[in-house]
């Protein structure tokens, strides 16, 4: 599944699971900004969002460093406090009453992604039956998002090689050495650290460790060869 897809499936199913007036998928970059907003609904709210990204309290980098990853309005699943002027000058003003935040993970804890549920004024606040629904969710969505995000990473890394380089890659991808490598494909051991090299070079890693070490922290885990 590419990356559009899994974000169209996360929403559509996030959005039966807990309905809200708007839910909202947005991805996470390594400085814990979001980008790549999708959106239940043609409602724009970026440019008002954009004057008050300092101030939300449910911002990603407010929960990088804990466990948890539901948080909302809903009583014990809030932040310690809101901003006073977030709520007055964004929120309010948009309508919003309720809110419900989940934080999708890779497998070292870093924030990859997000959905973010709003209700309206005169709606009801999240149930903790909701929030507990969300919660058992959480795992499934950021295990579909984490698999996405190492699917079209090693898809893009793929275009750029030789057919013989993606056999080697491949084989990396298992934990094979080298010396198991040059076996499997019946080639000399030199051949293979040649083909590694050039592997590095066309993905811009500084050697095999840096590269896998990449690949991990988007989620992937090692599986047995082609």
């Amino acid at each position: 599944m590419n990356i559009l897809a899994a974000k169209n499936y996360i929403l559509d199913t996030a959005r039966l699971i807990v309905p809200a007036t708007r839910v909202l998928f947005y991805e996470v970059d390594g400085r814990l900004q979001p980008y790549g907003h999708i959106s239940s609904t043609n409602e724009n709210w970026g440019r008002l969002y954009r004057k008050f990204v300092a101030l939300d309290p449910y911002h990603p980098r407010c929960f990088a460093k804990m466990n948890r990853n539901v948080f909302g309005t809903a009583p014990g699943y809030g932040p310690d406090l809101e901003n006073a002027d977030y709520v007055e000058g964004f929120r309010q003003v948009l309508g919003i009453r309720h809110k419900a935040e989940m934080f999708l993970r890779d497998a070292e804890g870093g924030i990859r992604a997000g959905l973010r549920y709003a209700r309206l004024e005169g709606d009801r606040e999240f149930t903790t039956e909701e929030m507990i629904k969300l919660s058992r969710m959480q795992p499934l969505f950021a295990n579909q998002w984490c698999t996405a995000l190492v699917q079209d990473m090693e898809a893009q890394i793929f275009s750029g090689l030789t057919e013989r380089e993606r056999e080697v890659f491949d084989l990396l991808l298992s934990g094979y050495p080298n010396q198991d490598i040059s076996r499997l494909l019946s080639i000399a051991l030199p051949t293979v650290k040649n083909h590694v090299k050039a592997i590095l070079a066309k993905t811009g890693y500084a050697n095999r460790a840096e590269l896998l070490a990449a690949l991990y922290r988007a989620g992937h885990v090692l599986r047995a060869p082609h």
